[in-house]
């Protein structure tokens, strides 16, 4: 049995990465811990540095396990489950919707990138370092400096500089916009549209919107921080029950019936619970 805390801390973008990235955080588990969150589809990219115990990232749609250790991943177009056996540290950058497009990464989340690939051969070991000396500030401010620094500004009039304040605006609307008013936002054709945000998030722009939804309505139920699976289980089970007409379920969670149940069955099953 783990007889220490989780320890849980969360730093500030450094000024030199503003606007690429959008927090940082470290978790530490002890010898014993076990520690379940279910990774929301936000609209953001995520790089993590980890120390220790490799985790476990588990699709819940298909039952499918793969260690989970340190790595670059693009958006997500679905929830997944992730399990962190201690010891072990994290080191975790929340991006903005294309800074890895910025730094060159358009491929999604089921697909890691190594660091190394992206910001060079020492800086995850810079961090690492950091996080065995308990210099998680320290470690926190490497990443986000690696990161500012790989992450090129679009050219002015770049399709990545047009898509940027619209991808954006898709996060500050929670996903409750057409992929229509996208391209009217960004002054292309639909189908122009869909091409450049596949290029630039490795998803369809349907899928992002829907991932969005989905998040903003899982959030809304169980609050900031890590999301526990238990949680988003007894939402999904909530609202499957109340008995919404099927526009509105799709429409605020991003998801049909038929998905929000297999994504309540795939998430029960990971976690041992009877349907």
């Amino acid at each position: 049995m783990a007889t220490e805390p989780v320890v849980y801390r969360r730093y500030a973008s450094p000024p030199v990465a503003h606007g690429i990235v959008e927090h940082l955080w470290v978790v530490r588990l002890p010898e014993g811990a076990v520690e379940r969150e279910v990774l929301l589809p936000d609209g953001h990219g995520l790089v993590t540095v980890a120390v220790g115990t490799a985790g476990v990232h588990l699709d819940p749609l298909t039952q499918v396990s793969t260690p989970d250790g340190s790595g670059i991943r693009g958006l997500a177009d679905r929830a997944f489950v992730r399990e962190q056996h201690g010891p072990s540290v994290r080191l975790g950058a929340q991006l903005d919707p294309v800074a890895l497009a910025r730094a060159g990464v358009h491929s999604p989340a089921h697909e890691p990138v190594p660091v190394s690939t992206v910001l060079g051969a020492g800086v995850e070991e810079e961090c690492a370092a950091a996080l065995r000396a308990g210099r998680d500030a320290d470690a926190a401010n490497a990443l986000g400096s690696a990161l500012a620094l790989h992450a090129v500004a679009p050219p002015v009039g770049s399709p990545l500089a047009t898509l940027t304040p619209v991808l954006r605006s898709v996060i500050e609307q929670r996903g409750l916009v057409r992929a229509a008013d996208l391209a009217r936002q960004a002054d292309l054709a639909v189908g122009v549209l869909y091409r450049e945000i596949v290029q630039t998030l490795g998803i369809t722009p349907e899928a992002f919107l829907a991932a969005v939804r989905f998040s903003a309505f899982v959030r809304d139920a169980v609050g900031p921080g890590p999301v526990r699976p238990g949680d988003v289980l007894a939402v999904l089970r909530w609202y499957l029950r109340a008995g919404y007409p099927p526009r509105e379920v799709e429409r605020f969670t991003g998801l049909n019936h038929v998905e929000l149940r297999r994504l309540e069955e795939g998430i029960a099953a990971a976690l041992g619970v009877a349907a």
